[in-house]
């Protein structure tokens, strides 16, 4: 029995393919009428069992109008005594929400034979997505917000995050020195403002703006109509997301409801923040190959790193489909298909107590078509689910380590990470990532490896016969620490001069002592 209603509500179109049922795709694919998917709904649960749900749909005359349906659910009166007898009905009933459509996947079908009424016609075609995207102004307000918030907790005032502890203590904004940007956080706040009011005035009443994704183009859709019809023959509708709004009554009425927040509020070290999605859990992980427990067991959860904490982070990969290419008439490569890689390999070191909290191998969904081995460090045996002597898992389980990892707010130090989210799939705010790559780094110039930096900076040679995700992660936090050092000291622009132009001398090769 349903008694709570989700902030996302998902539905699946089991109507797709049925052109016979007159409920399914006659309904929908009818050019004369209206059968719109509706933009706003209103779901109640009502403490009789049953559910209502209001439509905003467009009537005869082409005017907006509630519409509302009622069903009881069809249970047997038994499993109602039943319920009431042994397990009160939660006292949260009646419960009601508003929701407006977020997105909307198709099916956009290259064969529209229609002799098959019996749904045994073809398949072919392909998927694409109509997805509601936020005016500007609500990315730069939540901008807004979170440098007032940085400010606040640099100036000691902790009102925007509960904590009462003293101000001298340290701040997220002592441990995030990333050396990239010179620009004052007052600075940013005033670019902010103005641009806020720049992007309101030219954006006035406007509705959200719905892009089209298709395949790799992306394309904005003036009218929402396009999205939420399907008389044409060839467009079927698939999945369709609806996102919960607080206060509708009429079209357009309503601002959105739990909307994901980036707040990372101060937290004593080894506090186990409650707002995050991720159970601690997930890092309780059981190996694919030998059914063991992680190196980092369920039982020392308490003292997983948290807000403002810095976290080594290293990834490795494998191809899972090589570059496809042809050579045009003119004796060019072309490039038809781009290499994808799949991550492998994760490892993460607390940098507060210099241990190894993950340091998992992970299986690929797909087929390996090349392990990589002299970049990665990856053989075969080290992915084989039957007999890897490594702790295997999926790459659900390793996302979610990584995910918690970012939900606690620990501050993600490593070389190049931008390859290594991405592959991983998971998107991490700007404030909790310190790249070497971007602070051993001058505009206009070439990007510099992790072993030569290793190897100028640190004095020694890394890497040579293969990667190890585990030593990339200490060099790369090692390269932070010199290069905080060195900017304290003063003497951080100058070192990075002298490294490129060691560099260019050398060509950016190793084995070459950058005194001589």
């Amino acid at each position: 029995i349903a008694t709570s209603l989700p902030p996302l509500l998902s539905l699946s179109c089991c109507c797709a393919g049925r052109r016979a049922d007159t409920h399914g795709l006659q309904f929908w694919q009818q050019e004369e009428s209206r059968n719109f998917l509706p933009e706003f709904l209103e779901i109640q649960i009502e403490t009789d069992k049953s559910i209502s749900v209001k439509e905003l749909a467009i009537n005869e005359q082409g005017e907006e109008e509630w519409m509302t349906f009622k069903q009881k659910l069809p249970l047997k009166t038994a499993f109602f005594d039943a319920w009431e007898g042994k397990e009160k009905l939660p006292q949260n009933l009646p419960i009601k929400k508003s929701y407006r459509l977020d997105a909307v996947v198709s099916f956009i079908r290259t064969d529209t034979d229609e002799s098959a009424d019996d749904g045994s016609h073809s398949c072919e075609g392909h998927h694409v997505v109509h997805v509601r995207a936020n005016k500007g102004s609500m990315a730069l307000a939540k901008q807004l917000h979170q440098i007032e918030k940085c400010l606040a907790e640099r100036n000691g005032d902790h009102k925007f995050s509960g904590d009462d502890k003293d101000a001298s203590s340290d701040t997220a904004a002592n441990k995030q020195l990333t050396l990239v940007s010179g620009i004052s956080l007052e600075d940013r706040l005033q670019q902010i403002q103005e641009q806020l009011r720049k992007v309101e005035e030219k954006e006035g009443a406007r509705d959200d703006q719905w892009l089209l994704l298709n395949g790799f183009v992306v394309t904005k859709v003036d009218d929402s109509d396009d999205v939420r019809s399907f008389n044409a023959k060839f467009k079927e509708p698939s999945i369709v997301l609806f996102r919960e709004i607080e206060g509708t009554g009429s079209r357009g009425n309503g601002t959105l409801a739990s909307e994901p927040s980036n707040d990372l509020t101060i937290a004593p070290a080894g506090t186990l923040l409650q707002e995050t999605m991720v159970p601690d859990s997930v890092m309780d992980t059981t190996s694919i190959s030998n059914s063991c427990g992680p190196k980092f067991p369920l039982s020392d959860l308490m003292n997983l790193p948290s807000k403002g904490d810095l976290v080594a982070i290293d990834a490795e990969f494998v191809c899972v489909q090589a570059e496809e290419s042809s050579i045009t008439y003119s004796g060019q490569k072309e490039i038809t298909s781009e290499p994808r890689n799949a991550l492998a390999r994760l490892s993460v070191i607390n940098c507060q107590t210099n241990d190894v909290i993950i340091d998992d191998y992970v299986l690929p969904r797909e087929p390996v078509v090349d392990y990589l081995t002299r970049f990665s460090g990856i053989r075969q045996n080290d992915l084989n689910p039957n007999s890897s002597p490594h702790h295997l898992v999926t790459p659900l389980e390793a996302y979610l380590k990584v995910r918690l990892l970012m939900e606690r707010g620990c501050i993600f130090v490593g070389h190049g990470l931008s390859q290594d989210f991405r592959v991983i799939n998971i998107c991490i705010p700007p404030n909790q990532i310190i790249d070497t790559a971007e602070i051993f780094h001058q505009p206009n110039q070439r990007y510099i490896s992790l072993r030569y930096l290793t190897n100028y900076v640190m004095g020694k040679d890394m890497q040579q016969e293969v990667h190890d995700s585990i030593e990339d992660a200490r060099a790369s936090y090692e390269l932070f620490t010199t290069a905080v050092r060195l900017k304290k000291e003063g003497r951080f622009d100058d070192y990075l001069m002298q490294l490129y132009a060691h560099g260019h001398k050398t060509q950016f090769k190793l084995g070459v002592a950058h005194d001589k």
